[in-house]
């Protein structure tokens, strides 16, 4: 199954003998798309996600509270 991750993520090889991108590496993805997209038009959800880095909300509110003081960076 796919996510937005993946297909932001998503690279082909380009090819040495023509211009443009290798068509099985291109094909394979989306048939993978389809399949996703298939899935989720028949009702399917997607699974949870991981995040790409961990939110430190304390940590944000306060260097945000700093800012709004202008004071300045630690």
């Amino acid at each position: 199954m796919l996510t937005s991750k993946d297909v932001t993520r998503q690279s082909f090889t380009t090819t040495t003998m023509r211009r443009g991108y290798d068509e099985r590496e291109v094909d394979d993805f989306l048939d993978r798309v389809i399949d996703t997209l298939r899935y989720y038009e028949q009702g399917g959800r997607p699974g949870p996600q991981e995040p790409d880095a961990p939110h430190d909300s304390a940590g944000l509110a306060q260097r945000a509270s700093r800012w709004l003081r202008g004071d300045p960076e630690p």
